[in-house]
């Protein structure tokens, strides 16, 4: 396992959870291919809780990348794939106070649910809708920019989905391999996960697709003026790896937004090579990078893992709870340049233009 921090305490509590779970990748891919294979998780600076308990219970947590040898291919389930990432467009809309931008979120929402085939969902979980501005000039021009944090809802729990349900189109093909301790991985091999991949890698330019609709009609008469980056976080890098919450980005196309907390300036940054952070993929070489500051627990004397349940902090979490919201977790704090600066030590990057938040749609609230 690489670790990419110095870890506080709730990734104390979370790495020796991933290193079984690296042992059991590697043990599944082994079982498949019928030759010794391995495996190696990369926890990067902002390795958090999932909002998912489901995926925690299966061993995959927010902030890593998870990468298997093997030329049969497998998927582990549980780390309950799907497609989200970030999109930002330059636009000039310039709604005259927050009740403003919140009709034309509201006349997006109802076009979108009513006229398209796609589901709302950037006021869910961390998702967001958020009008920005950048107030001095560097990588990007001064102005307004929209910026849109949601996954691709049509493809989550329906049949024709990647989440784990029960009756699901591969739900019958699932195998299961035991750890230490009650730990286990479910995976798909072979046909199954050969389609599952397919499907995972069309969702990156659907995901593309419908953050662009759904600027279109937030931003109405004015329009986009352009779009500047529409960059996943979580999916299949290829068809041996799965990233939660990190980018995979190229060297030749390096720009990721970092996202931080309602009310807090997010930051555009460029990776730059030569960190411990690269990792070799089918496509080539990847730079991951975090894709915000990540969400801390109070863990308490660790994360206790059941049957059916996990203890985090002392409090049981049913494996169907979400943990958006929840008492045992907060978002990291954010205290300026510096802290950022600090969190790409070991993703090397420069930050190269601040995006400051004017009005916003999320989950728990807008602000102004």
């Amino acid at each position: 396992m690489r670790t990419l921090m110095s870890p506080d305490n709730t990734q104390r509590a979370i790495l020796p959870h991933l290193q079984r779970t690296e042992n059991m990748l590697s043990a599944a891919s082994s079982a498949e291919s019928g030759r010794s294979e391995h495996a190696e998780i990369v926890a990067l600076p902002d390795l958090g809780l999932p909002h998912n308990v489901r995926r925690m219970h299966g061993g995959f947590y927010t902030g890593a990348f998870y990468g298997w040898s093997g030329d049969v291919p497998i998927v582990p389930v549980d780390a309950t794939v799907n497609v989200c990432g970030v999109s930002v467009f330059r636009t000039t809309m310039d709604p005259s106070d927050l009740p403003g931008f919140l009709r034309e979120v509201g006349r997006a929402r109802t076009r979108m649910e009513q006229e398209t085939a796609y589901s709302w969902n950037w006021n869910t979980g961390n998702h967001f809708a958020t009008l920005t501005e950048v107030r001095e000039p560097g990588a990007l021009p001064e102005g307004r920019y929209l910026v849109l944090h949601a996954s691709t809802a049509e493809f989550k729990k329906q049949y024709n989905g990647l989440y784990p349900e029960p009756r699901n189109w591969y739900a019958d093909h699932v195998k299961t391999i035991w750890g230490e301790n009650g730990r286990y991985l479910r995976y798909l091999s072979g046909k199954q996960a050969e389609q599952f991949y397919q499907m995972a890698e069309m969702l990156v330019e659907y995901q593309k697709s419908r953050q662009r609709i759904c600027a279109e009609l937030i931003c109405g008469a004015a329009g986009i003026d352009e779009e500047i980056l529409s960059v996943p976080h979580y999916g299949m890098p290829d068809q041996n790896s799965v990233a939660i919450g990190c980018q995979w980005l190229e060297e030749t196309n390096p720009n990721y937004l970092l996202l931080t907390r309602p009310e807090a300036p997010l930051f555009w940054v460029s990776a730059a090579p030569g960190g411990l952070n690269a990792v070799s993929t089918i496509s080539g070489t990847r730079l991951l990078t975090p894709h915000g500051l990540g969400v801390k627990g109070i863990v308490g004397a660790g994360i206790e893992y059941h049957e059916d349940h996990l203890v985090v902090g002392g409090v049981v979490l049913p494996l169907d709870l979400s943990l958006a919201g929840h008492s045992v977790t907060s978002y990291r704090s954010l205290k300026g340049l510096r802290t950022v600066e600090a969190l790409l030590d070991q993703c090397p990057g420069t930050v190269g233009s601040v995006l400051h938040q004017i009005y916003s749609h999320y989950r728990t609230g807008q602000v102004a």
